[in-house]
């Protein structure tokens, strides 16, 4: 970098470059740059580059290469420099039920791609096994990832042939599944760990229906794009305590794409309901797409387009997000009397804001049991 800013005298970083002044530089001379530049890397440096060489000259990543920046993973080189000191830890994931969310997560576990992530946390995935049901999700694993899903007619089966045990189930079926397991022992305290991913779960009833040692019961929510390593997954309670906790767990989750410990009940409901407005969210969208569309846009190019514009914005919101004031220094950056600056204005004029809070309150109440979450009609 020092030297491609030598050549050109200007600072080429993407924060004042793309936001201030826009650098202008003729291809030929670029290339020609990067090539003489080439042959004093070392080869480990080479070795270790992103494919997309010129993008990282310019420390611009495509979105799927940028690193998360999460602070759980801002000692990632810390670890990947220790991974080699640590024994270990074999993964052999289990699954009890195999709806769309179980799928995602086996499918992150077993992607290829995603073994470098967490071999970086000493972690190596050894199998998984999955009950049958649903049998189209249970059926794509096997095809996807033969060398390590196995397709088991019983949760028991499942259990007998995993450490690490996800339960999958509707709501109404948690106390059976739960019950027949332990009636037939098949728990082994000390070994097995449960994480349960059923919504409406306590983790004091999961270790009572199971006998399990406290620290090694969990709940556990995500949405399905773990299966690409995005979003983040919230874990109730902390696994990351030394002394209580399962680091391995913790570390296995942000390998994935992004962890948050919740200590309490009330936290975990609270960080939820963010995930419950991903309808509205598409609602939005749909709401644009319908706008344009109604303004004489053609109905392909308008999703396109809202779709493409939305995709950006989140990406940039999502650069450096556990920055608290992130989201505040974006609104700070639109231009006063701007068209962006007067749409948000608009929006805080007509209690917008304090709709969406009211939405939210009211999906939290559902949660915890108190309302049905409707809102009348004023």
């Amino acid at each position: 970098m020092n030297c491609l800013r030598l050549v050109f005298g200007h600072n080429i970083s993407p924060k004042t470059s793309s936001r201030s002044s826009k650098l202008s530089i003729s291809l030929p001379i670029l290339l020609l740059t990067i090539a003489a530049i080439v042959p004093f890397l070392s080869p480990s440096k080479l070795q270790s580059s992103s494919p997309n060489f010129v993008a990282n000259a310019f420390s611009i990543k495509p979105h799927h290469l940028r690193p998360r920046h999460h602070p759980s993973q801002l000692t990632m080189s810390a670890t990947t420099a220790n991974a080699e000191d640590k024994p270990t830890h074999k993964i052999r994931a289990g699954f009890v039920g195999c709806g769309t969310i179980a799928s995602s997560i086996a499918t992150s576990l077993a992607k290829p791609a995603h073994q470098t992530h967490l071999a970086q946390n000493s972690l190596a995935l050894s199998s998984i096994h999955v009950t049958r049901r649903s049998e189209s999700k249970s059926k794509a694993l096997k095809e996807n990832f033969p060398d390590v899903v196995t397709v088991c007619e019983t949760a028991e089966e499942v259990v007998r042939n995993s450490d690490l045990v996800f339960l999958c189930v509707l709501p109404q079926h948690v106390e059976g599944v739960l019950g027949e397991l332990k009636e037939k022992g098949v728990w082994r305290k000390g070994e097995h760990t449960l994480v349960s991913l059923v919504s409406t779960s306590k983790v004091d009833d999961l270790i009572q229906k199971t006998s399990l040692p406290p620290n090694h019961v969990y709940k556990m929510i995500c949405l399905p794009p773990i299966a690409n390593r995005e979003g983040c997954v919230l874990l109730q309670p902390p696994a990351s305590n030394s002394e209580n906790g399962l680091p391995f767990l913790k570390s296995m989750l942000d390998a994935l794409g992004g962890c948050v410990e919740c200590p309490t009940d009330d936290v975990m409901n609270a960080m939820m309901i963010p995930g419950c407005m991903m309808g509205s969210m598409y609602g939005v969208m749909r709401n644009t797409r319908d706008w344009l569309v109604n303004k004489g846009v053609p109905p392909q190019d308008a999703s396109y387009f809202v779709g493409r514009s939305y995709l950006s914005i989140v990406q940039d919101a999502e650069r450096n997000c556990n920055d608290p004031h992130r989201f505040d220094e974006l609104i700070a950056e639109q231009t006063p009397g701007g068209l962006n600056e007067q749409g948000l204005r608009n929006l805080e004029k007509q209690g917008v804001f304090e709709r969406y809070d009211r939405a939210m309150d009211a999906i939290l109440s559902r949660l915890e049991g108190k309302t049905d979450g409707n809102l009348d009609l004023e």
